[in-house]
């Protein structure tokens, strides 16, 4: 099962703080920023259009939809990339069947004539395999929630990359723990991802100062 979207919701100056972090996990990795912050990529994974990803990521605004006519555009954009084993969309009646919405409701809800419920936000989210408040977060804390994902996946990298560097640094044959376990830090960092902002960023900021320190030490030895 996905997990449910972080809450409070994320504003604007958190969105601009987590495209940094990325873009500096990505740097330390060796990533350009165009690597780690694709907006088509981004586009599919947050359900916001592709426009607004650009402008969100520039840290320009962008206008935000009513609520019915950002879960229009999400649905519709499920429909058209959440594809059979075939390659083929599924169809309303399908969505019906496996949903437990009725084809009648799937359809109006697709042609736009019927305003959701959250309990058909609930159901389809379940059926396209989203996490919970998809349909109709603010395209901020959407793409807040699409950048987190990534931030997790480079955190988990960079954590081998140190490990393997200091392994790399260690004497022949030395073997023994790995070094965030050695240190009592393994797992923090992952974690770090679910934090709110400001706390997330200290963290990091410590968890990056104290594995430097401690690898250089070892190296030393």
């Amino acid at each position: 099962m996905t997990e449910p979207f972080p809450v409070p919701p994320a504003t604007a100056s958190q969105l601009t703080t987590a495209v940094e972090r990325v873009t500096d996990l990505g740097a330390k990795l060796g990533r350009r920023r165009a690597d780690v912050l694709d907006p088509e990529e981004l586009h599919i994974a947050s359900g916001v259009p592709l426009e607004v990803v650009r402008a969100l990521l520039q840290g320009r605004t962008a206008g935000e939809p009513d609520i019915h006519e950002r879960f229009r555009q999400r649905l519709d954009l499920l429909h058209a990339t959440y594809l059979k084993e075939n390659g083929r969309k599924f169809s309303h009646g399908e969505i019906a069947r496996q949903s437990g919405i009725s084809r009648q409701q799937v359809q109006a809800l697709l042609g736009g004539d019927r305003r959701p419920t959250m309990d058909h936000c609930a159901r389809l989210e379940r059926f396209f395999e989203r996490p919970a408040g998809f349909l109709q977060s603010e395209d901020v804390e959407a793409l807040s929630c699409a950048l987190a994902v990534i931030e997790k996946a480079l955190l988990q990298e960079y954590q081998e990359h140190s490990e393997r560097n200091a392994l790399s640094a260690a004497p022949a044959g030395a073997g023994g723990p790995r070094l965030y376990e050695r240190h009592g830090v393994d797992g923090i960092a992952l974690r770090a991802a679910l934090l709110p902002a400001q706390g997330r960023t200290k963290l990091l900021e410590w968890l990056d100062n104290y594995m430097d320190e401690r690898a250089a030490e070892e190296s030393a030895g």
